[in-house]
């Protein structure tokens, strides 16, 4: 069949687009409301893969209750890298953040014993397939195994944007703004802007995690090179898109980046397949 006809196809990418819609909701909280420039924000959701990945591997815990604490795990660790360096500024604070997501996906590479390294975390999703599999085959639905995923996906990713919605409508999202907008200003008011930044760092970071685990579900193997800082920065092309601060702006951006990620494969250039693949990015 025409990839451009394959339901199968579609919604893969409308899934990824979903995955990116939640990570761009945590990106939001930390860029467009408080203005910490994260570039390093693919590795909340790397922590919130592996994490479900290892526990539902190596601990044999059912898949929910991996993916709960995996979220914990990463706000938890979002606000320990912000804990030594909020107190840096614009450049500085965006270079550490780098800095660090890259340590991370190297470590992950290099153990091999416990991650799989470069040979991949294998079943990190379970049982989910066969779970997925079964429930189609219960209720007698015909349908792309690909389908409840996507559902699933755009579900939580609408509830979401909701509670952040909700959020953004509390004096919390305008002591946020306030710190954007002139933190000194806003310290001298009285607010607590390390506070403040550690609380937004931290729930960036947790819905971050959220995208790694519907991210596990996904791909159902875990690689290293999934979360090169490249996921980062389309992150950021979804949100200047969306519109920074708009929640909901990006779940559309996230649409929009997929189709141009996916569509671009349609086209006929008279180019090598790896240069086909950089052009994307161009595009983007």
């Amino acid at each position: 069949m025409d990839p451009l006809l394959a339901i199968g196809f579609w919604a893969y990418v409308l899934t990824v687009a979903g995955i990116y819609a939640i990570f761009v909701l945590g990106l939001q909280i930390q860029v467009g409301d408080t203005g910490l420039l994260n570039f390093g924000h693919v590795a909340s959701m790397a922590i919130g893969a592996y994490a479900t990945g290892l526990m539902v591997v190596h601990w044999h815990l059912p898949f929910v209750v991996a993916a709960a604490i995996a979220v914990v795990i990463a706000a938890i660790a979002g606000a320990l890298i912000g804990i030594p360096t909020l107190r840096l500024r614009g450049d500085y604070f965006a270079i550490v953040t780098i800095a660090a997501g890259e340590i991370l996906r190297i470590v992950i590479q290099n153990q091999q014993d416990v991650t799989g390294g470069t040979l991949g975390l294998r079943k990190a999703s379970g049982g989910w397939p066969e779970f997925n599999q079964s429930i189609l085959d219960a209720i007698g639905l015909d349908i792309d195994r690909r389908i409840p995923l996507l559902v699933l996906t755009w579900i939580s990713a609408v509830l979401v944007a909701l509670l952040l919605v909700r959020l953004g409508r509390s004096p919390w999202r305008r002591a946020l703004r306030a710190v954007r907008e002139n933190e000194d200003a806003a310290a001298a008011a009285g607010k607590p802007v390390f506070k403040l930044k550690l609380q937004s760092l931290g729930l960036g970071a947790a819905i971050a995690g959220l995208s790694g685990v519907f991210f596990t579900l996904l791909q159902t193997s875990l690689y290293p090179e999934n979360f090169e800082p490249i996921v980062t920065f389309i992150g950021f092309a979804i949100l200047i898109l969306g519109g920074i601060g708009s929640y909901f702006g990006v779940i559309v951006g996230s649409i929009v980046i997929s189709f141009i990620i996916s569509g671009v494969r349609f086209l006929d250039f008279p180019l090598a397949a790896d240069k086909v693949a950089a052009l994307r990015f161009v595009v983007i």
